[in-house]
């Protein structure tokens, strides 16, 4: 396994303008009771290590976090179902303005400091662990100008997304790729890809290593799957703890730790070939 540290200089405020991302911490807060109602949530053991025994950790907007007595994983227990979660992502204001106006606040640096460079990693790695790959799936992004990068990767001839929260309107456009629009788990029964990418969802699911599961046997034997998510070891996340901004359900229900995710992906059926570590935002949002 290869060991990554990636460094580079750009600010969070590139990437995250401070008001956009306030009114949308804001409907998120007003949407969470809403959508998942205290009594229908339920206990989970984590689900990284399935070890039972847990330390409260903190609450933010009404739910509960909880920490691993095995693996220091952090993650949401109480907790809401997947379909709960999805119907979220799909209808509620906080992630309409997030698809229709914030993510658009910034999209030239985003695209310069966080698209592209994933675009280069899946060229690069697939070159060295996979060259005959031709196809790729990207699982629930919500990265929407991602998708104009995902078109440009020309060494793969089928393009798969699966995302059951995004509306025909949005993704009607990209004619080039396939889009399935039911859930994940359903829509990787029919997939038969080289290669998945999971950006930033292992921290919104509710059922990571059902999720992960599927994608492997949904993947050509030998294929690649490129996971990023924020994880509870970053330096920011150990200093801040609650008031971290980058901590908030439900897109992050789930934070990882290091232990934790090599021992999900590893239970999964996975071999790990490279663990980066970038802390580019660390220090930063500490100050």
């Amino acid at each position: 396994m290869h060991n990554i540290v990636y460094m580079d200089e750009f600010h969070e405020r590139d990437l995250k303008p401070t008001k956009g991302l306030q009114k949308y911490f804001k409907l998120v807060e007003e949407a969470i009771p809403v959508f998942f109602p205290e009594n229908s949530l339920q206990e989970c053991a984590c689900h990284a290590c399935y070890y039972s025994q847990t330390v409260p950790a903190f609450t933010k907007y009404g739910m509960k976090y909880v920490e691993c007595n095995d693996c220091n994983s952090l993650w949401v227990s109480p907790r809401p179902s997947e379909e709960a979660v999805l119907r979220y992502f799909k209808e509620s204001d906080a992630e309409e303005f997030w698809r229709t106006e914030f993510i658009h606040l910034a999209d030239r640096k985003r695209k310069e400091k966080i698209l592209q460079p994933w675009i280069r990693w899946i060229e690069d790695s697939t070159q060295e662990y996979y060259q005959k790959a031709n196809s790729i799936a990207d699982i629930h992004t919500k990265q929407l100008v991602y998708l104009d990068e995902l078109r440009k990767l020309q060494r793969f001839d089928r393009k798969l997304l699966i995302n059951p929260f995004l509306s025909h309107s949005v993704v009607g456009g990209y004619s080039d790729i396939s889009i399935y629009q039911e859930p994940a788990m359903q829509s990787l029964q029919k997939a038969n890809v080289d290669v998945v990418t999971l950006f930033d969802v292992l921290g919104m699911t509710a059922q990571p290593a059902e999720l992960l599961s599927a994608i492997y046997q949904a993947l050509i034997p030998g294929g690649l799957c490129f996971i990023t998510t924020t994880l509870v070891s970053g330096f920011d996340v150990q200093i801040l703890w609650e008031t971290a901004t980058n901590i908030y359900p439900p897109a992050r229900l789930n934070l990882f730790s290091d232990a934790g995710l090599l021992k999900l992906v590893d239970t999964a059926g996975f071999e790990c070939v490279e663990f980066s570590t970038p802390g580019i935002l660390d220090i930063e949002m500490v100050d």
